[in-house]
């Protein structure tokens, strides 16, 4: 049903206020949706929008997105849908507004919206297969400078979030509405700037595999069985330097760094942000567990970074927002878990915003973020295998 999924009807703001069904002059009603295909590289997802005659069900197409961009009905101007408003974009064509004659198929451009960042629609972004050592397959989409050349080595920063599943098949259907044809976005703490200082960018959610409801059994071998998979086919393609290497993520990504921090030596340095690091600070369920604390105890501690401070490799760089909502990442998480690094001598920094709620969003924590994390990882990632002067004490 996924594939030949039939569209929705199609509304508009009746006389009343409310959203009532779209009728042509001569009763026929319209359904949009969107075409999804298996080979979805192949094939990209195309909007479309399809006219049903009400008194004899005859459908036809009278809109369908091309097949190298990506495009979609913003509203229809009439009833008898014979102009729309078409929003069109590619992965180098920055989205704009076109007016479109349904007969005609003539599209007039409305907007002239500029790309504010040419160097990062310039840069080279792959999709890598990577197979885990019990066969398990998933993606990493990497990023890479756009005057990269084939061969060089680069420092890499990998920016990840885990997601729980059964089996193959539960990963392979988050891929599905995957649109090549998107213009790359980019937010406040997209990974993908640090192209623009020489770094490759890898960014993906390693799966977490098992039983239903007990997946997080497996976590920790996850993980590090997930990292060790990425790492081994970066390099073996020849993208990253395997000595060179950060890590970090936000929320349930910061909690995922310190573990692979802990777990793991592949790591120079990490960035976590507004993460929980204790699981006993969450004792009645988080993220997909929903077994509580007293029935999977084991595997909260085994989960928990905090209990393993003494053993974790690299700088890692924590900040977290004053006034965080979230129930599950208490502030005091990160508070105590720079207690325990601090403790055990470990290379670590705690920054803490005011005034922001669960992921810095002003200009000012912005900024501060960048010029921080860009300076942690020129020392101890670029740079890390620069021999360091010593100190010259007079």
């Amino acid at each position: 049903m996924f594939y030949a999924n039939p569209g929705a009807m199609l509304t508009r703001r009746g006389t009343q206020g409310g959203q009532v069904a779209m009728v042509s002059s001569d009763g026929a009603v319209y359904l949009a949706g969107t075409q999804y295909h298996p080979d979805f590289l192949r094939n990209a997802p195309r909007s479309f929008v399809d006219r049903v005659q009400i008194t004899t069900g005859t459908r036809s197409r009278i809109f369908e997105a091309a097949a190298n961009a990506s495009e979609s009905v913003t509203a229809a101007l009439d009833d008898d849908f014979t102009k729309a408003i078409v929003t069109r974009e590619s992965p180098k064509e920055v989205p704009d507004a076109y007016l479109r004659d349904m007969k005609a198929g003539t599209m007039t451009k409305l907007t002239a919206n500029k790309d504010y960042t040419p160097e990062m629609t310039a840069a080279i972004r792959k999709r890598v297969n990577v197979t885990r050592a019990d066969g398990f397959k998933f993606i990493v989409r990497l990023t890479l400078p756009g005057n990269y050349q084939a061969g060089t080595r680069l420092p890499a920063m990998f920016w990840f979030y885990p997601y729980e599943y059964t089996e193959q098949a539960n990963y392979d259907r988050t891929l599905r509405t995957e649109n090549v044809n998107s213009f790359p976005n980019a937010g406040p703490r997209t990974l993908d700037y640090l192209t623009q200082l020489g770094y490759a960018v890898a960014n993906f959610d390693p799966p977490i595999v098992g039983e239903n409801g007990r997946m997080n059994d497996n976590y920790v071998s996850d993980l590090v069985m997930n990292l060790s998979a990425v790492i081994d086919e970066l390099d073996r393609q020849g993208f990253i330097d395997r000595t060179r290497l950060g890590i970090g993520g936000h929320s349930y990504g910061g909690f995922s760094t310190m573990n692979a921090l802990a777990h793991t030596p592949f790591f120079k340095a990490g960035i976590a942000g507004d993460g929980m690091y204790n699981r006993s600070l969450t004792p009645t369920a988080f993220q997909s567990e929903r077994r509580d604390f007293w029935e999977a105890q084991r595997t909260y501690t085994e989960m928990s970074p905090f209990f393993y401070a003494d053993k974790l490799q690299g700088a890692v760089l924590l900040y977290h927002s004053l006034e965080d909502q979230n129930v599950g990442t208490n502030l005091l998480s990160s508070i105590r878990m720079m207690q325990a690094l601090r403790a055990n001598g470990k290379t670590a920094a705690l920054f803490m915003y005011p005034y922001e709620d669960h992921g810095p969003a002003t200009k000012e924590s912005d900024l501060d973020q960048w010029a921080r994390w860009t300076a942690w990882l020129d020392l101890y990632v670029k740079n890390a295998n620069v021999p360091k002067k010593p100190t010259v004490v007079p």
